[in-house]
């Protein structure tokens, strides 16, 4: 894989079970590097997600966001470094509003259609998705959709694995 993926993660997201952004690090640790924000014992530099030997993206579906298809590719060819905010769409949206370091850097979206299968955090669309998988699409849009098809694997026996560890052995949500 030749895309780096630069994740930025909230500090209080790192403690949650349900959160999926760590897995891409663990799929792909020579490029994935984890970025915390939000840790008051560190300071988090913007500048440290962006590659200048790189065509810098930043995944989020602004009014200005362009999809990541084939023509997007051939506009701006790569290598890339994808910069993908982790954490709520609110918590999303906040970085890239409150790091002007990020602003000139070309906002980019995920295809129409797509559609999450995250069942352990509720969305208020059935087209938002969660970090992993919005990192994968993103991938198998940039590279190539075997990387795509590796982590949405590993993210369906993730999400099946958590989902029955929430019930008893009745079926019965677990207290």
């Amino acid at each position: 894989m030749e895309t780096k993926v630069s994740v930025v993660i909230p500090v209080r997201e790192l403690k949650l079970t349900s959160n999926t952004a760590y897995f891409a690090e663990l799929l792909y640790p020579q490029q994935t590097h984890l970025l915390i924000r939000g840790a008051m014992d560190f300071k988090f530099d913007p500048q440290d997600a962006i590659d200048p030997e790189r065509q810098n993206l930043f995944l989020y579906p602004d009014e200005n966001a362009q999809v990541l298809d084939e023509e997007f590719k051939k506009k701006y060819p790569g290598p890339y470094n994808l910069i993908v905010p982790d954490g709520s769409w609110s918590q999303a949206s906040k970085v890239y509003k409150r790091e002007p370091a990020f602003h000139s850097i070309p906002t980019v979206k995920l295809p129409e259609g797509i559609e999450g299968e995250y069942r352990l955090r509720q969305s208020q669309s059935a087209n938002q998705v969660c970090t992993l998988e919005a990192i994968a699409y993103a991938l198998g849009a940039l590279e190539s959709e075997s990387i795509q098809k590796h982590m949405l694997d590993f993210f369906k026996v993730f999400v099946d694995r958590v989902w029955m560890s929430r019930f008893d052995f009745y079926g019965e949500i677990k207290d």
